[in-house]
């Protein structure tokens, strides 16, 4: 298996204690430079409000399985959680498009760090969405 680089995170988030616990929630806006071997991949893309985001949490801990989610006082295994430490730190975060600028994306509500290798965008629509009783 092979995972191929399609872009590349610009914040203001330097360390891992910069990034909020849950991007939605910050105001903060980065950029999502799209190299330009897939600048192509984003014609359209600006019909989208909302954006689901693949990128690679390459600061996190690769050998966890279990840990102590924030809402629990209680072990889960790493599946049963959404921490970024897990054996492929591979990370999602809907993130809203403010803007487009060629291969650039203006986004709100994204948690990755700088730097971050984003794998992949993918729109996000009212069928993602799904209504937990």
């Amino acid at each position: 298996m092979q995972l191929q680089e399609i872009g590349v995170v610009h914040n203001d988030y330097k360390n891992l204690t910069d990034i909020p616990r849950q991007g939605r929630m910050s105001e903060e806006v980065s950029e999502i430079e799209i190299h330009p071997a897939f600048t192509d991949g984003l014609l359209k893309i600006e019909q989208n409000k909302h954006l689901i985001v693949l990128y690679w949490a390459h600061l996190a801990k690769r050998d966890l399985l279990k840990t102590i989610p924030p809402a629990s006082k209680e072990i889960h295994g790493v599946f049963a959680s959404r921490s970024p430490g897990r054996p492929n730190p591979l990370s999602l975060c809907i993130a809203e498009l403010i803007a487009r600028e060629g291969n650039i994306l203006r986004v709100k509500g994204l948690d990755a760090l700088d730097g971050s290798s984003i794998i992949d965008i993918k729109p996000y629509t009212k069928m993602d969405a799904i209504a937990i009783l």
